[in-house]
């Protein structure tokens, strides 16, 4: 079954560095990402390579539990993670480009539609939907970092 592919980005008038911390910050996520119910930590560590985190969010109504594992730290360049349990296989990550007018904020994930191909043809079915969360929710990070000053 293929993979599928979300991304959003904004431009944020802020450093790499800033905008890092922000997304670092595990707290934040609850807060930016629609259908995000719970995001804990479950290791010793909350933040850099091997932090793990309990997952849960609704997406059609079901509630989906997942284990997360940051795999990429860079500060301020990345920060990415792989699923270690759950009923959808992803991955993804947030990238930090310095640019003229501050940062570059880019978001990828990409995952497996569980249910072979009911699975596949439900998430093509919703995908426009994700897209346009994802990206309202950059925005809302872009306009809450902007509005705290640079």
């Amino acid at each position: 079954m293929p993979k599928l592919e979300f991304s959003a980005d904004v431009v944020v008038r802020t450093s790499p560095e800033r905008a890092f911390d922000y997304f670092a910050d595990y707290h934040h996520v609850a807060q930016v990402l629609q259908g995000v119910t719970h995001w804990e930590p479950i290791s010793s560590r909350s933040a850099g390579i091997g932090a793990r985190y309990k997952v849960e969010l609704t997406a059609m109504g079901f509630p989906l539990r997942s284990v997360l594992r940051l795999d990429r730290w860079r500060k301020p360049h990345e920060i990415g993670w792989v699923s270690e349990s759950g009923l959808i296989k992803q991955e993804g990550g947030f990238t930090f480009t310095k640019v003229p007018e501050g940062v570059h904020v880019g978001l990828r994930i990409v995952y497996e539609p569980p249910a072979s191909v009911i699975g596949f043809a439900v998430a093509k079915s919703v995908d426009w939907v994700v897209r346009q969360q994802l990206q309202q929710a950059m925005e809302r990070i872009r306009d809450t970092l902007e509005s705290a000053g640079t």
